[in-house]
């Protein structure tokens, strides 16, 4: 696992400090519960302003009530470990396309339990930032009028799963930030980023792009799915910083 630091410009009057995570995947073959101990402790030994979590949670495709004791058992424990996370400015977080398969409503609310800011198109203000979050692409419906709870002096800064919801975005945005790509999570030599997960191709699969102008970050997140390999997209926590241009 990396930390990766990225600079993006932005109105803001002092330096904003955000750090993003994504796919976890709870219980999958290289994410068993204690490891978000360590995810947790690196993440606040960055001192984020704020912590941005843009879904999938849990691995697999199984519904709640069909998950083994041991699975579920496993997952509480995960999301669990995401309660110690710290920011003075809040964590913030997105639902993914396997939190609505596994029981959406019972994330939420844990995660609520959490400390967790749940935004399923929904704005929050804080401190001159308003973080937006959209519902995901593959199972819900984004609703671009969650963008309304922001004011015109706010920063913005929008959440959401998956970059297909790109689309959805108000022209003011400041950053966006998405996961569910996994970088591809296979990246080969001179064929590169395979399979993107995003009807919007390779350019989009990873990294810092521009949406119609706005920043955008692609994470390739923390774990795996349907393939337990990544090779050439390692596993990752990014640290974002809002500065103001140089005058």
């Amino acid at each position: 696992m990396k930390v990766r630091l990225v600079s993006v410009s932005a109105p803001v009057q002092a330096p904003l400090k955000i750090a993003l995570m994504s796919d976890i995947h709870i219980g999958g073959l290289h994410m068993p519960a204690k490891r978000l101990d360590k995810i947790v402790a690196t993440i606040n030994a960055q001192n984020p302003d704020i912590i941005l979590i843009a879904g999938d949670y849990v691995n697999g495709s199984e519904h709640r009530k069909e998950a083994s004791p041991a699975d579920r058992a496993e997952i509480e424990a995960g999301l669990k470990a995401l309660g110690g996370l710290s920011a003075p400015l809040g964590i913030y977080a997105a639902i993914g396309n396997h939190d609505t398969h596994y029981d959406a409503p019972y994330l939420r609310t844990k995660l609520t339990t959490m400390g967790v800011n749940v935004l399923v198109n929904k704005a929050s203000r804080k401190g001159g930032i308003c973080i937006v979050g959209l519902a995901d692409h593959d199972t819900s419906q984004e609703d671009p009028s969650a963008f309304n709870g922001c004011e015109a002096k706010d920063v913005i800064v929008a959440l959401m799963h998956s970059p297909d919801s790109f689309g959805h975005l108000r022209s003011d945005t400041d950053l966006a930030v998405a996961g569910h790509t996994h970088g591809g999570q296979i990246n080969l030599p001179l064929l590169g980023r395979a399979v993107t997960a995003t009807s919007l191709g390779k350019p989009y699969a990873y990294g810092l792009q521009r949406w119609q102008g706005i920043p955008v970050f692609i994470t390739a997140g923390l774990g795996t799915s349907i393939l337990p390999a990544r090779f050439r997209s390692p596993p990752e926590i990014v640290i974002i910083e809002l500065a103001a241009e140089p005058v």
